[in-house]
């Protein structure tokens, strides 16, 4: 990126003054599990019963969230994601659990997940139906919204299929968003409108961060490198529209950590935990928390890597350079600090060096005079202090990630 573009982009961070919206939740990324990626669609119960759409599900995930450290890492939310409704609403018009997988309702289940210092997610549609077939909101947004607080839900995530024209679309997720408002509950509002916009018309991201909390703006995370690839390339060629939006109150989200699954290797779960970091990422992880390997644990559980995602300034990173197959991106955090990350996208061949001068991290001021530089991923290292005119060498795995976090003196 030339310097000028680079100067253009961290200028337009600091000054965005979006305002986002106003209930009180969101003030950093939101953290928890979500069970589509991994769980998708399951609803046969009596042949797959460890891995149906049902309350056990839920609970079982609650249970293990808190016993083996989640909560402690900051991961708080639970969240049910499609196909948990009975097909039809019942006779008062109002959504319902499906009462075969769930049958103690919705509100148990809440109330569950809150024993346990947890919150509850929850999912609908914008629409008629729901992406997988289930009833959607669409003529209901007030009455699901009520449904939803008097069930204790802490979260929505609101598709947005099977809306008739984006009209109705942006009119839907406009009177959701003022409808979990109006219930005083508050309700952390997680939108995918900019995606279903997009291919149609651009978004209008200072409207949208007025009425969501963290947004959608690319096709769904599966478990494989390339579907994590086209995630951040698609961040990094639109990183001028979106990043100066996204702040406290108001994400970009990439969608789910797929770590602890099957589809990636250890240097590209590490790429992902790294990079949702530098990206201000909400963080719901979809796998199987009751059989999680050791090193996706603790990659997962990363409390320095968590720290940069959690970071109180809420800026969102953006990629600064890129030279072949590296690329060099960075955050800037709070107290003058940065988080830098060193991709290499190369799939080939063994380790490879990436060359770099300090002046090029925020603009020439992130070591300036002098800082200290830690390694966070893969590993934990201590680089030492470095002056404005050093140059860093870092040696990177192909499709492998560096973290580092710059301090200065």
């Amino acid at each position: 990126m030339a310097a000028a573009a680079r100067w253009a982009l961290v200028a337009a961070v600091v000054v965005a003054l979006a305002v986002a919206l106003d209930n009180g939740v969101a003030r950093t990324p939101p953290m928890g599990w979500l069970h589509w990626e991994r769980f998708l669609c399951g609803t046969d119960c009596a042949a797959e019963p460890d891995r149906c759409v049902s309350e056990r599900l839920f609970t079982e995930m609650a249970d293990v969230m808190v016993a083996e450290g989640w909560k402690e890492a900051g991961y708080e939310f639970v969240c049910i994601d499609d196909c948990w409704m009975a097909p039809t609403r019942d006779e008062r018009g109002r959504l319902r659990a499906d009462p075969r997988r769930f049958p103690s309702g919705i509100r148990a289940l809440a109330d569950y997940v809150h024993s346990k210092g947890l919150k509850l997610g929850i999912y609908s549609d914008v629409g008629n139906t729901t992406c997988a077939g289930f009833p959607g909101s669409y003529g209901h947004y007030e009455l699901d919204a009520q449904t939803f607080a008097s069930w204790g839900v802490d979260l929505l995530k609101f598709d947005g299929c099977n809306a008739d024209s984006l009209e109705l679309l942006a009119e839907g997720y406009r009177n959701m968003s003022l409808a979990l408002n109006k219930t005083g509950r508050p309700i952390v509002y997680s939108c995918e409108w900019p995606f279903y916009l997009r291919p149609m018309q651009q978004p209008n991201y200072t409207e949208i961060k007025q009425y969501c909390n963290h947004w959608r703006n690319f096709y769904d995370v599966y478990d494989s490198w390339n579907s994590i690839k086209s995630i951040m390339e698609w961040t990094a060629l639109h990183q001028d529209s979106i990043v100066k939006i996204a702040g406290p109150g108001g994400w970009n989200d990439p969608d789910m950590l797929v770590i602890g699954n099957f589809g990636l290797s250890w240097e590209q779960a590490v790429t992902q935990m790294a990079m949702w970091a530098i990206m201000a990422a909400p963080l719901f992880m979809s796998n199987d928390l009751r059989h999680m390997k050791p090193e996706a644990k603790w990659l997962l559980q990363n409390k320095e890597v968590i720290a940069i995602n959690q970071d109180p300034l809420g800026k969102q990173g953006y990629r600064i350079t890129k030279d072949k197959n590296f690329e060099l991106w960075e955050r800037p955090l709070s107290d003058r600090a940065y988080a830098v990350a060193v991709l290499n996208q190369q799939e080939i061949g063994g380790p490879q060096n990436f060359t770099f001068s300090l002046t090029f991290l925020g603009n020439g001021l992130a070591c300036n005079p002098a800082c200290c530089i830690q390694q966070i991923l893969p590993t934990s290292r201590d680089w030492g202090v470095h002056n404005w005119v050093s140059s860093l060498s870092v040696e990177v795995n192909p499709t492998g990630t560096v973290l580092l976090k710059v301090v200065p003196l």
